[in-house]
């Protein structure tokens, strides 16, 4: 009896262990089945039931202030290829079904693996070769060279095996929440994803001749190849015409006909362009996905994407969302979403005017080349020169006109960086253009009465006669001096002693903190050429720097410098432009913008006003007087004439001279010292308004005289505007 009961028992015990086996083996197959198989094989039943289509978007329009389109998609055509081709996964299959037709389905079973796998490689490579015409052709009759195509393909299977990643992962992590470690997960990579049963675009931008070709090449290869309709990026205002009258040049230049200017890349540098080129970290940062975490704005390879500009930092903006359909096989509608364009945007811009100030600094007209008149010792007449021009409206601080030389399309002077925007992002010394912003902060900290008076001897420091002089008191002007001048005639002439009693009145760091309240060193905006914020390279001495100046007891020499726009300063053309601005309005500084609708920090810095008036003042007598540094262009022997010619216009500027880097005249030659930039900053209105309504900031790298050589480009750009209406 107790025999049997112990063989009961041991039955028993084999029977439970078997159905405990038999249960994991279930359980690990709906595992599988579930959750390392469960998207694949949902995908696959859906593909049974319905198909999905999604619908091309579009980016958003860029117009400029007057409604011109900059920028906008226009109706084109895009060939997509299967997947398969892609990888070349049917050369494989094709080469499979050649050998097995070779030998009969009978013998194909009956022999190894191995022994298959020997008559496919027979055939493979002539299946290979097939492919390799296909991608010819393809490349042929889009008008690309090959190797663009084979970049397009790399980055599609980038994205796909990038996505795949992510369906595996989130199978696995799925897995672990429901089983933990008690069923391994074994992902089925054998299984295909959604983007490995649908073709993916390879041509974008193809034109209609183009598509008709592809539609014949469809047939003749198996239907693997699909032209959809898509949408291309164009730039309807890119190239204009401007006709410049050259009678209001220089006399050295002067003719009395016009030259028509033909710029081909109009505001390309600040607008930008977009790539079709979709780089991996595009895909990473946004990948497109249709299930889970939906996003059909996501990136795929063909899609256009910002590059510079514009089109770069308001891509969030510009770029828009797919729509999808789905249908049942039958064809009846299951679901729609609806497209989702990009949105416009609009910039300060006015593109015509845009035109007129790139074509007063394009080679064609000279004004960027060194000119005999220039008094340049150093570069040889004819060199480029480099430099930028800002056009700001005074009570918006809106950006009008923003160029930068060379631009992009030149030829002659690649080595000068065409793609820096040397208006925004530039950084210079600013000389005396400071002049008046230091004025206006003396006045107001009270340390400079309105009605008072400094004398000029020529020198500023009591014993020493060959440092911190006056830029009048050297042997070419006989060591003449200014002799006792108020506020007005200080800034007409910009006397440097005048400043330096400011400078070292306010101290050093009073000093370099009203400077930053005029926005030297400070961000401006962030929706300017690109997505960080502008302008916060910019320099002014740090406390770190001013300790140790002063225990290196060179702070004295130092306020000096700074007090003229020397040392260790620097700005850019955009800066200056928006403190001329921020004073023509009496104090109020407004961050400058390129992008409407942007918010504008304002801050009210409380200047003195009167300390305004006399700024204004002596800034209209710097043109207006024959005194003023601003005034007259010297040709050499006792000829000159009047820097600005415009009728009907009321002006006020200030020149600038800053010391300037070792310039190359080619990346090979050796460095030329001695150099200075040029400055010329103006303020413009009609005759009959007694407030600047627009400023311009004109800067010539290693120009040398800022009246000689950026006055009249400043000239020709208040031309420009008075043309453009905006001085009427």
């Amino acid at each position: 009896m107790f025999k049997h009961l112990i063989l009961f028992y041991r039955r028993l015990l084999v029977l439970t262990v078997v159905c405990m086996m038999v249960l994991l083996a279930l359980v690990y197959q709906a595992a599988k089945l579930t959750v390392s198989e469960g998207d694949a094989r949902f995908i696959k039943a859906q593909g049974r039931l319905h198909s999905t289509t999604y619908l091309p978007t579009w980016r958003g329009r860029i117009q400029d202030r007057n409604g011109n389109v900059l920028a906008e998609d226009v109706a084109s055509y895009a060939v997509s290829v299967d997947w398969d081709v892609i990888t070349g996964d049917r050369a494989l299959r094709f080469a499979r079904e050649d050998a097995k037709t070779s030998i009969g389905n009978k013998q194909w079973q009956s022999i190894s693996p191995e022994e298959r796998q020997s008559y496919v490689d027979a055939y493979l490579p002539g299946r290979l070769s097939e492919m390799d015409g296909f991608w010819d052709t393809v490349a042929t009759t889009g008008g690309v060279k090959r190797e663009y195509v084979e970049k397009q393909l790399q980055l599609i299977r980038e994205e796909v095996e990038q996505t795949a990643a992510v369906v595996w992962v989130r199978q696995e992590e799925m897995h672990k929440k429901r089983y933990g470690d008690l069923v391994p997960f074994v992902a089925n990579r054998d299984k295909l994803i959604k983007e490995q049963n649908e073709p993916h675009v390879v041509l974008a931008k193809v034109s209609d001749d183009n598509a008709i070709a592809f539609e014949l090449l469809s047939a003749q290869f198996d239907n693997v190849l699909h032209v959809e309709h898509s949408r291309q990026r164009d730039y309807p205002s890119r190239t204009r015409s401007v006709l410049v009258d050259r009678s209001t040049l220089p006399k050295p230049m002067r003719t009395f006909d016009a030259i028509e200017v033909v710029i081909d890349d109009v505001a390309e540098l600040i607008i930008g362009n977009v790539r079709n080129e979709v780089w991996a970290e595009d895909i990473s940062s946004r990948p497109f996905r249709t299930r889970g975490v939906v996003d059909l704005s996501g990136y795929r390879a063909g899609d256009e994407i910002g590059k510079r500009g514009i089109e770069k930092s308001m891509e969030r903006v510009l770029r828009g969302a797919r729509g999808k359909i789905v249908l049942r096989q039958s064809g009846e509608e299951l679901s729609r979403t609806d497209v989702q364009g990009g949105r416009d945007v609009q910039v300060t811009l006015d593109i015509a005017l845009q035109a007129r100030v790139e074509a007063a600094m394009s080679p064609e007209l000279g004004l960027m080349e060194v000119q005999a008149w220039h008094n340049n010792a150093v570069l040889p007449i004819g060199t480029p020169l480099r430099g930028a021009v800002v056009v700001l409206d005074v009570e918006t601080s809106e950006v009008l006109a923003m160029v930068s030389t060379p631009a992009l399309r030149d030829k002659h002077d690649v080595d000068g960086y065409p793609w820096l925007n040397r208006a925004a992002e530039g950084l210079y010394p600013p000389g005396s253009i400071i002049k008046p912003l230091v004025l206006a902060a003396a006045t107001t900290e009270g340390k400079f009465e309105t009605t008072g008076a400094i004398e000029c001897v020529g020198h500023y420091f009591k014993n020493v006669k060959n440092a911190a002089r006056c830029w009048i008191y050297r042997d070419m002007y006989k060591n003449r001096t200014h002799g006792e001048l108020g506020a007005v005639e200080a800034l007409a002439r910009s006397c440097n002693i005048f400043f330096y009693e400011l400078g070292t009145r306010l101290g050093f760091e009073t000093l370099v903190d009203w400077l930053q309240r005029f926005g030297m060193s400070q961000p401006l905006s962030s929706g300017l050429t690109s997505a960080r914020p502008i302008g916060t390279l910019g320099h002014v001495p740090s406390e770190k720097d001013i300790e140790e100046l002063r225990n290196r007891g060179a702070l004295a020499f130092e306020t000096v410098s700074v007090s003229i726009g020397q040392g260790a300063l620097t700005w850019s053309p955009l800066h200056a432009a928006s403190a001329y601005a921020t004073l023509a309005r009496g104090g109020m500084w407004i961050a400058p913008t390129l992008v409407e609708g942007n918010v504008h920090p304002v801050e009210n810095l409380h200047l003195d006003q009167e300390g305004v008036r006399l700024a204004l003042h002596g800034l209209r007598d710097s043109i207006a007087k024959q005194y003023g540094t601003g005034s007259r262009l010297r040709f050499g022997g006792g000829e000159y004439e009047s820097t600005f010619n415009v009728d009907g216009v009321r002006l006020w500027g200030k020149t600038g001279t800053a010391e300037a880097p070792p310039y190359k005249l080619r990346n090979d030659s050796p460095p030329i010292t001695g150099l200075d930039h040029s400055w010329f900053l103006v303020m413009a209105s009609p005759m009959n308004e007694s407030t600047p309504k627009i400023v311009v900031a004109v800067l010539v790298e290693h120009g040398g005289s800022g009246g000689r050589v950026a006055g009249p480009i400043a000239n020709q750009v208040i031309h420009a505007i008075k043309v453009e209406g905006y001085l009427d």
